[in-house]
């Protein structure tokens, strides 16, 4: 049975950025479950997941499947979506590095259209983030992961960001990271 409750329902999506290691994941792990003990309903993505092939097909083998689709991150989530919506949910968190985040709203709101975006920042110093990274990282690619992360996180530490809630994880626990998050956008309304 199809639920149509979301129909009308403004989609919300919370988008987590930050640099790879720097704690997307557990913080979406961690509001998913506050969510959940809630009765929030929602839904979590890691982008990451969304074009995880090889090889990755460009803008001719999409063509078929949509025309003017240019990556197949953007298919996928609108399948998932679909079913989600179909769902009833009008709430996502996704996660992902997103170091062009002008260009990941476009394949996103391709994706999903009409959606409000709400952009999460994570930032952390070089210290949390090695020391982040030196638990989660190993075999032969650690040292270029980490490299790849401190470039990423000097990067984002430069983009301007007046419209995006940034946090800065340093010494916090996912749990105080999660409640400062779901408090900025309150979605912890069972209404929106």
């Amino acid at each position: 049975m199809i639920n149509q409750t979301a129909a009308g329902t403004p989609v919300e999506i919370l988008l987590i950025t930050g640099p790879a290691g720097i704690g997307k994941s557990t913080l979406c792990w961690e509001m998913g479950a506050m969510l959940a003990e809630a009765g929030i309903a929602h839904v979590a993505i890691e982008s990451d997941e969304l074009d995880r092939v090889f090889p990755k097909p460009g803008a001719a083998e999409l063509a078929p499947l949509a025309p003017g689709a240019r990556d197949v991150s953007q298919l996928n989530l609108a399948a998932l979506w679909g079913t989600y919506r179909a769902l009833g949910h009008s709430r996502l968190i996704m996660s992902g590095v997103m170091m062009h985040v002008e260009f990941d709203k476009r394949w996103i709101l391709a994706a999903i259209p009409g959606a409000r975006i709400t952009v999460v920042r994570l930032r952390a110093g070089d210290d949390s983030l090695l020391e982040r990274l030196d638990r989660r990282e190993i075999g032969a690619g650690r040292d270029v992961q980490i490299e790849r992360s401190l470039r990423q996180a000097r990067r984002l530490s430069s983009e301007v960001v007046d419209d995006f809630i940034v946090v800065d994880t340093d010494g916090r626990m996912p749990s105080e990271l999660a409640r400062e998050v779901l408090g900025t956008i309150d979605w912890a309304r069972s209404d929106a």
